[in-house]
């Protein structure tokens, strides 16, 4: 009891204590106030910055598929058939006229085939694949296998 009447006596004695401990509290708030919006404008900044990196990709993306297009449009235009045609004249090609054409068979070859495109009823499917006991077992299935082998390791069974 004496004790807490010597702290008391002090506090009254020296109020300036009481003050230094409210501008000490006052401080840790600001501090921890600054830390946290420090934290937050870091944060901001950081996404801000990583946002602008994905509109100059972006950008890059959809001025690479333009130039793409266009030179796909250029492709087209000149390999239509009047241009062909121009060059191949130009090349010293002559048009032909189809008497004058003459086949030779390779040996081998048997000509263009019909495309497949379903299986035949006629053709064996493959057999589906059986799926594996360890992935049918049920949860309480799998907790009593464990125990057994935790309660009985030596090949002992439950009744």
């Amino acid at each position: 009891m004496e004790r807490f009447q010597q702290v008391t006596q002090a506090y009254s004695q020296a109020p300036w204590r009481r003050q230094m401990q409210l501008v000490g509290l006052v401080a840790t708030f600001l501090v921890l106030a600054a830390v946290v919006a420090w934290i937050y404008l870091n944060v901001t900044t950081r996404a801000s910055e990583v946002g602008r990196d994905i509109q100059r990709m972006q950008r890059g993306i959809d001025r690479i598929k333009r130039e793409n297009n266009d030179l796909q449009s250029k492709l087209a235009y000149l390999t239509t058939a009047e241009l062909m045609r121009k060059r191949a004249l130009e090349l010293g090609f002559q048009p032909v006229d189809p008497a004058q054409l003459s086949y030779i068979t390779a040996p081998g070859y048997l000509g263009r085939q019909p495309a497949v495109l379903a299986a035949s009823g006629s053709q064996q499917l493959p057999s589906p694949q059986t799926i594996s006991p360890q992935f049918t077992e049920s949860i309480w299935e799998w907790l009593r296998r464990q125990t057994e082998q935790s309660v009985f390791p030596f090949g002992l069974e439950l009744p």
